[in-house]
């Protein structure tokens, strides 16, 4: 049986969440996850995936070595590092073109996100996701009173937490200045619920324009000192997609139309979700059994 070793920083967050589902998709596999934040000495294997950090004294244990990029964390020692790696995974097409020069095997695998249906209500209520990372852009919708904000660094959210504000809140906002994939979307729509989103590059690449609600873009920078996230040199390839207020709360003054579109299409939100899910995990089993 392929011996496949997953190699990740516990951040609290996402990269767990991904390290999570690479081991269930790769259930069939001898799969075995090492959380580098407490300096774990891993075995031999067939194949390590490196998940957007590198360690390079593991890459000598696997035969093969796949690294998945969240290109915008991507630093100029990891960049140094990658031709050590067979193969370099995106999650985009956006990031494929970006890496492209840098390495000739990249990859664009798509990705995959928790399913966090629990018989989900209609509440007429609207949640902005804050989570830990600084890329949320939660500035843009922190004084609109229609809107409920959960700040899991201010206050401890459980898994639990997390699946019922999904299933309690008819509406998503996800005015991300960038985003690799972003799993807070893709769960709400598991949910069958709206979600009005950045449109940025991997969102406009794989979600439908018919299911969500797009902002549109009114600045595309790489540095930007109003912007935590934009405001560092560390990260070449890290772009921000700045939206434009004032669509946002043009859309928000139409709150009861966009709750009447999610009642009517929250069916058709969760196939979507459904589908794509199952798509890009077939589609990633195919390409490890590929390398």
């Amino acid at each position: 049986m392929l011996k496949i070793n997953v190699y990740y920083w516990n951040n609290g967050v996402g990269i767990v969440n991904d390290a999570i589902l690479l081991k269930t998709v790769l259930k069939d596999y001898d799969v075995k996850l090492y959380d580098m934040s407490i300096n774990t000495i891993s075995r031999p294997s067939d194949l390590g995936i490196f998940i957007q950090n590198i360690w390079t004294e593991q890459i000598d244990k696997n035969k093969k070595n796949v690294y998945i990029v969240n290109e915008e964390w991507l630093n100029d020692e990891e960049k140094s590092c990658l031709n050590r790696f067979n193969y370099i995974f995106v999650k985009s097409s956006y990031a494929k073109l970006l890496l492209d020069p840098y390495h000739k095997n990249v990859i664009c695998i798509g990705f995959f996100s928790l399913d966090r249906y629990f018989f989900p209500k209609n509440t007429n209520k609207i949640l902005h996701f804050k989570g830990k990372s600084i890329q949320k852009n939660t500035e843009l919708v922190k004084d609109l009173n229609c809107v409920n904000i959960l700040d899991s660094s201010i206050n401890y959210l459980s898994d639990n937490d997390i699946t019922y504000n999904l299933n309690n809140h008819d509406i998503h906002i996800c005015c991300s200045l960038y985003e690799a994939w972003g799993h807070y979307l893709w769960e709400a729509m598991s949910c069958g619920k709206l979600v009005i989103c950045s449109e940025i590059p991997v969102f406009k690449e794989h979600l439908d324009p018919e299911l969500v609600k797009f902002i549109p873009i009114k600045d595309v920078c790489s540095h930007n000192m109003n912007y935590e996230f934009l405001n560092t040199n560390d990260y070449k390839l890290r772009k921000g997609y700045i939206v434009d207020e004032v669509k946002v709360k043009e859309l928000l003054n139409n709150k009861d139309e966009l709750l009447e579109f999610q009642k009517k299409n929250k069916e058709l939100i969760r196939e979507y979700f459904l589908y794509i899910n199952e798509k890009n995990k077939q589609e990633f089993l195919k390409t490890i059994e590929f390398i």
